[in-house]
């Protein structure tokens, strides 16, 4: 039987055109010609059997094809990079693991806060991680792919009967902008004409905005699509869009960076429900434990910024009498 073989230096040049969105800033960085990149991401259509990228829409943009091989590659990739470093694991390497899902918008910021925990707590496990889009998340948990998945879904999502969700908060969204021109975006239609930096088609931010837009007569059109916060913040940097991001993400990173501003815009209110969903109830244990350290992350400082807030009041009330 015969099989077509994928060249792992195809996946890595696919992998690295989607994450830059060009072709041409694929071709630069990695110091190949260009007809080799698009020879190289052809020979995956070919022995795959599908379209990977809309070649007409630009910035570069994902079909659902793609998207999947885009996931599944990535996932490929960290296991190779792992295999590489066999020789240096130890015994412990070979313990049962337990495979979680983490939404692709938070990864860089979760990533290593799981892992070092978990490692601290002294498991008898180890913990697999791997990225995507909540939907594609979920459906990895359906088909028990995954034990569980941190997900952060729009209110309005109806899951399968089959999957349970525990709730552990919801965040607000924050539109940001370049601060010096924050002033003209005072409505959701403003912002709108302005145009959109947000991820490809898939997200739940992008869903959501675009249920906003369309309950208000306006129009969604995203300037740039584009993977990871980071690059979306850069792209905001640059003037190509407006962007949404989740409050306690973006607090953290104006913290070291004045360029960019939350925008007060008047009728913009769209909260997400952060949340484990699985499938079985056998992981209850693991499910609470994410569950805690995604409290803790997110949502533990808001406690205590609201507990010390009615300290100062209740000293303040006991002054004055």
């Amino acid at each position: 039987m015969s099989v077509n073989v994928l060249d792992i230096r195809d996946l890595k040049i696919f992998i690295y055109a989607v994450e830059n969105s060009s072709l041409t800033v694929t071709s630069e960085k990695l110091g190949i010609d260009q007809s080799t990149v698009t020879k190289r991401i052809n020979s995956i259509e070919q022995k795959l059997k599908g379209k990977l990228f809309n070649r007409k829409s630009r910035p570069l943009q994902l079909t659902h094809f793609g998207e999947k091989v885009y996931f599944k590659g990535r996932h490929i990739l960290e296991q190779m990079e792992q295999l590489e470093n066999f020789h240096q694991q130890k015994t412990e390497s070979f313990l049962e693991k337990v495979k979680i899902g983490l939404p692709i918008t938070l990864v860089d910021d979760l990533y290593e806060y799981i892992d070092d925990r978990y490692k601290y707590d002294h498991y008898s496990t180890e913990v697999e991680m791997q990225s995507g889009w909540g939907r594609s998340l979920i459906q990895q948990v359906d088909e028990r792919e995954l034990a569980l998945a941190i997900v952060m879904i729009p209110s309005n999502l109806q899951l399968s009967e089959h999957l349970f969700f525990k709730n552990i908060g919801t965040l607000p969204l924050v539109i940001v902008a370049l601060k010096n021109g924050i002033k003209e975006y005072k409505t959701l239609e403003r912002c709108s004409k302005k145009g959109w930096v947000v991820h490809p088609e898939g997200c739940c931010f992008r869903e959501s905005l675009n249920k906003k837009l369309n309950e208000k007569g306006s129009t969604f059109y995203a300037n740039k699509e584009v993977f990871g916060i980071e690059a979306q913040l850069t792209s905001i940097v640059n003037g190509e869009g407006l962007g949404i991001f989740p409050k306690p993400f973006f607090d953290k990173y104006s913290a070291t960076n004045s360029d960019l501003e939350a925008v007060l815009v008047n009728d913009f209110d769209i909260h997400l429900k952060v949340g484990i969903v699985y499938a079985d109830q056998k992981n209850s244990d693991q499910v609470n434990y994410f569950a805690k350290i995604v409290k803790e992350r997110y949502f533990l400082q808001i406690v205590i910024i609201l507990n010390l807030g009615f300290y100062f009041l209740e000293k303040q009330f006991i002054s004055f009498i």
